[in-house]
């Protein structure tokens, strides 16, 4: 592990809230020193170690602590040397390609849209062989809290070749780590963690990537893709009474290794979806002695993936998450002036446009099941400018200059491409399939586009027969 260079230092507002930031110069070189010191003291300020953890209410009955999602805060101190340390750990495994292929979570240029990119392409192709085709989604339980630090040490020390040195250095960062929780009502005593990570700190991300980074070694007739602890199995045969017994075999393989890692695999939410063939067929998995449920769509990164391949429930998802929103700009819009309306619109429902835009948009804005979506976009707009229900918005959405759902898609499918026709080195990109292909390349007469890049297409969108593999 390198020393922090005190010229760099400074440079570590850029990740503090705004009260630290204008103390930058005074802390920094304070902070330079002391981080020094304990990377040659080789030990993890005990100070650094406590975490409090706050309870943000999901859904269901408030009175289950299950249905809480407990949230870590850490010291700013602590998260400041936690970045600082993960940089330098996460640039030595993508310069080396030590981070799995198939692992597109908290590394650089990836994301859940390439990840779905990957994983929908497997299926489109192997449904347009006619493959018989299966994917099981497992779900794991409080992944982050369960690892063990004498297994990730371990790993780091013998499957990454991690310096002793450095490898006491993370020793200490596990050893004497407390944790205190805090409701609106009450407060626990505080106790040290004995397994887990925490979660609010970058460098515990990279953690659990190296701890599962060899899930790929044990499916061997199947395709592995996880986005941090969202593991999905991607499995085909060429034939379907294979299909059960190889299913069977991968995923008891995939749980084996859980169990091995200590981690909890939950199998009332993990289930399986059927791609082909498209008719019911007799299929049973299980978890030890918990039968999973056949599901025809499934919850993926940010959309709902159905097994007739549709975007249908993605769609009506994404309106259901606006309506709230749109309910609230009813009764704002007539106190506050257009300008900020259109800052909470950026806030509020342009997130829910742009996530994931690529997989389920499409650049013509007559497709049946994007109508409901285009139609509530129109509503919204309206109401920013608190005008009545059949106003025209084209002229709205161009003094105000925003962009409708179709514009959307088509700027993020350039953005997605601008790396593609204008290439870097050492991207370090996970697995992908989904090349850009010239229209000159697909066919041989030519077309008044057939020579300029904004023509590119998208494989994933197009499953041209002609087109390369």
């Amino acid at each position: 592990m390198q020393k922090i260079n005190p010229n760099k230092a400074k440079d570590i507002h850029n990740i503090k809230p705004a009260i630290i930031k204008d103390l930058t110069p005074y802390l920094a070189p304070i902070l330079n020193i002391l981080y020094n010191r304990a990377i040659d003291e080789h030990e993890y300020p005990d100070t650094l170690k406590s975490t409090k953890v706050i309870e943000i209410y999901k859904s269901k009955s408030k009175t289950d602590p299950a249905n809480y999602r407990p949230i870590s805060l850490l010291p700013i101190i602590a998260k400041i040397f936690d970045t600082i340390i993960n940089d330098q750990m996460m640039k030595h495994l993508t310069s080396n390609n030590i981070i799995s292929p198939t692992q597109y979570a908290f590394r650089p240029n990836s994301g859940t849209t390439i990840a779905l990119q990957s994983i929908l392409n497997k299926i489109h192709k192997h449904k347009s062989d006619k493959q018989p085709l299966l994917a099981i989604y497992i779900d794991l339980s409080k992944a982050y809290d369960t690892i063990s630090h004498k297994r990730l040490l371990h790993k780091l020390q013998n499957n990454f070749n991690f310096t002793t040195t450095t490898t006491t250095f993370f020793a200490s960062y596990f050893r004497n780590r407390t944790q205190s929780v805090h409701t609106q009502h009450a407060q626990s005593t505080t106790r040290i963690i004995t397994h887990g990570i925490p979660q609010g700190s970058t460098l515990s991300t990279t953690f659990f990537l190296l701890y599962i980074n060899d899930i790929i070694k044990h499916a061997p007739s199947s395709k592995v893709y996880t986005y941090a602890d969202d593991t999905t199995l991607i499995i085909t045969t060429k034939s379907i009474k294979d299909l059960q017994i190889v299913s069977q075999s991968e995923l008891t393989n995939i749980i084996q290794y859980f169990h091995t890692n200590n981690l909890v695999p939950n199998p009332t939410k993990t289930t399986y979806a059927i791609f082909y063939p498209s008719y019911e067929i007799s299929l049973t998995l299980h978890i030890n002695q918990k039968t999973l449920i056949q599901n025809k769509q499934a919850k993926l990164l940010g959309i709902t993936v159905q097994d007739n391949l549709k975007y249908t429930q993605t769609i009506n998802n994404i309106i259901k998450k606006l309506q709230p929103t749109m309910q609230t700009f009813k009764y704002v819009n007539k106190l506050l002036p257009t300008k900020t309306m259109i800052q909470l619109y950026y806030q509020n429902i342009f997130p829910h446009l742009i996530n994931n835009i690529s997989i389920w948009g499409t650049n013509d804005p007559k497709k049946t099941y994007l109508q409901p979506l285009i139609r509530t976009q129109k509503k919204i707009i309206r109401l920013l400018v608190n005008q009545p229900p059949l106003t025209h918005t084209k002229p709205i959405m161009i003094k105000h200059k925003i962009l409708n759902i179709t514009n959307l898609y088509i700027l993020r499918i350039c953005t997605e491409m601008h790396p593609y026709v204008h290439k870097k080195q050492d991207l370090n990109r996970p697995e992908h399939d989904h090349k850009y292909i010239q229209t000159s390349e697909i066919h041989n007469h030519n077309t008044r586009y057939s020579a300029q890049n904004h023509q590119f297409i998208p494989q994933q969108k197009h499953y041209s027969k002609t087109a390369q593999p």
